[in-house]
């Protein structure tokens, strides 16, 4: 009896025994299943399965084709020589030297982790997709995407599958080199870019551009070639439908400064940009005999719009600041004959407007030019085809007008009364092509000075009229002021009988005083 007992106790123990080995021997393949995993990736990622499966990987994030050069793993970076893509929205990828490395103890706790990425160039091209291209595109993306993925994880054992990470985190990634070229053409060369980290599920990413610069179509009637700018910096958010800039900032000329910000979208070729203007020369914007004489520089904000089916469209609001009219002849005329010294050097405390456009018309509204104790200029202003049509109100003060003959009663007697106090105003039109433009005001005040002859007592007119045309006209001719200034007004007021006297009046008394008078005008605009 007890040696059946002892039979039966041993082979219990042997079975315990062996269940017990059998447990320690799962509980050693749970240890090493990490392990195992590990070493079969490792030796996976080396294969050329895997460069097809990242192909595919990428081309379908992308909806485009992604082609690899052999991938070269050194421990645990790879490299590859050049990566392309293309993406149905018309983009063009080039990367040179692409590398980065696993994080494998990310691999162990259930993510694929990427570090140490970048590359040392990245080349970008976009262009308008035409029904053909887009065509082709797709049909490489349904390529792509009918491939059943069973072929590529069908080489993965089904026990391993369970293990491998579901998540993928990118720390982020430095591009030695962009260059970037779009329909315009608009072109940015020799910058710098992060990448920002990046997690599966999210549809963006953070990119911060520094350095480079940017080559536009926009060309200013007197500049000799397109414009360009230095990019300082840029701050983007990516994705495949959007590309939103924050913040760029951009330097110009000199010590001007360029912000801006908005969206593009590429696949509908729509885009809106707002820009703040801090410090533009005004001399770039300027023809060569302008330079001189008018200074300032230029601030504002603007906003442009476009897409495919519409024309850009651009509004904002400019000022003029530490702006400066001087060297104009006229103004030394005026300056002389008004006794105002400062017509020769006007400070333009206030420059401003709003300004909008689109294709071949620009207006002009809210425009105020002032000169504080001068002079002060309101209205609006369109341009259709360079065709000119401007109205506005100009007021001066009464000093400025006590030497024009019949100014401040005949012609400036208008109301104001949104304008600056102390001013006395009138209406003005101006016309005309921009080559050529008019304006009414010269020859308003030359028939107020006509009426002011009529109604003054000859003796008055003779003294005063030499007293005020001798600085211009010299001295002989400034002793003949009636004959002087009716002689202008009646060719302009009345053409066809002052013809036949022509020869009876002194020619260059009268060329004097017609130019004289349509100076007054044109001073007053700074002109």
């Amino acid at each position: 009896m007890s040696s059946r007992k002892r039979s039966r106790s041993g082979k219990s123990n042997r079975w315990l025994i062996l269940l017990i080995c059998l447990g320690m021997v799962l509980v050693g393949l749970l240890l090493l299943a990490p392990m195992l995993v590990t070493s079969w990736v490792r030796s996976y990622i080396q294969k050329e399965a895997f460069r097809g499966k990242m192909e595919q990987f990428f081309g379908t994030k992308l909806q485009g084709s992604v082609t690899l050069a052999p991938l070269r793993w050194t421990g645990d970076e790879v490299t590859t020589q050049d990566a392309h893509a293309m993406t149905s929205s018309g983009w063009r990828a080039t990367v040179s030297s692409l590398h980065l490395a696993l994080d494998w103890n990310a691999f162990r706790q259930g993510k694929w982790h990427i570090i140490n990425a970048g590359a040392d160039a990245l080349d970008l091209n976009f262009t308008t997709p035409t029904p053909s291209t887009t065509s082709v595109a797709e049909q490489q993306e349904n390529e792509v995407s009918s491939k059943p993925e069973a072929t590529v994880t069908s080489t993965i054992p089904a026990w391993l599958r369970s293990y491998l990470p579901s998540r993928t985190e990118v720390d982020g990634m430095n591009i030695d080199r962009l260059s970037l070229q779009y329909p315009g053409p608009w072109r940015l060369t020799e910058s710098k870019v992060r990448l920002g980290a990046w997690q599966q599920g999210e549809l963006s990413v953070q990119a911060s551009i520094t350095g480079g610069v940017i080559e536009t179509p926009i060309q200013l009637p007197v500049q000799p070639r397109p414009i360009k700018f230095n990019l300082i910096r840029a701050t983007t958010r990516l994705s495949p439908e959007d590309l939103h800039l924050s913040e760029a900032t951009l330097h110009w000329l000199d010590d001007s400064v360029i912000t801006l910000n908005g969206h593009l979208k590429p696949k509908d070729g729509s885009w809106n940009m707002n820009a703040q203007l801090a410090a533009i020369p005004l001399r770039e914007v300027l023809s060569d005999d302008w330079k001189l004489r008018l200074t300032g520089m230029i601030e504002g904000s603007l906003e442009a719009q476009s897409s495919p089916k519409s024309t850009p469209v651009v509004k904002g609001q400019i000022q003029l600041k530490n702006g400066v009219l001087t060297a104009l002849p006229i103004l030394d005329k005026l300056a002389t004959y008004t006794g105002v010294e400062r017509f020769k050097r006007i400070i333009l405390d206030i420059a401003s407007a709003d300004i909008s456009g689109s294709a071949d018309t620009r207006r002009f509204d809210k425009i105020i030019i002032q000169s504080n104790g001068l002079m002060r200029l309101e209205g609006s202003l369109s341009i259709l085809n360079d065709q000119l049509d401007g109205r506005f109100m100009i007021g001066v003060t009464p000093e400025t007008l006590r030497w024009i003959p019949g100014a401040q009663t005949h012609v400036f007697t208008a109301t104001n009364p949104s304008g600056t106090p102390g001013l006395v105003w009138t209406p003005m039109r101006i016309s005309g092509s921009i080559d050529a433009p008019r304006e009414d005001l010269s020859e308003r005040l030359i028939g107020g000075a006509g009426k002011a002859l009529l109604t003054t007592p000859t003796e008055i007119v003779g003294k005063t009229g030499e007293m005020l045309l001798k600085p211009v006209l010299g001295e002989d001719l400034s002793k003949k002021p009636g004959e002087v200034l009716k002689s202008a007004t009646d060719i302009l007021t009345k053409p066809g009988e002052s013809a036949n006297k022509a020869s009876e009046l002194p020619t260059k008394a009268v060329e004097k005083g017609l130019d004289l008078f349509k100076g007054v005008g044109s001073g007053l605009l700074g002109k």
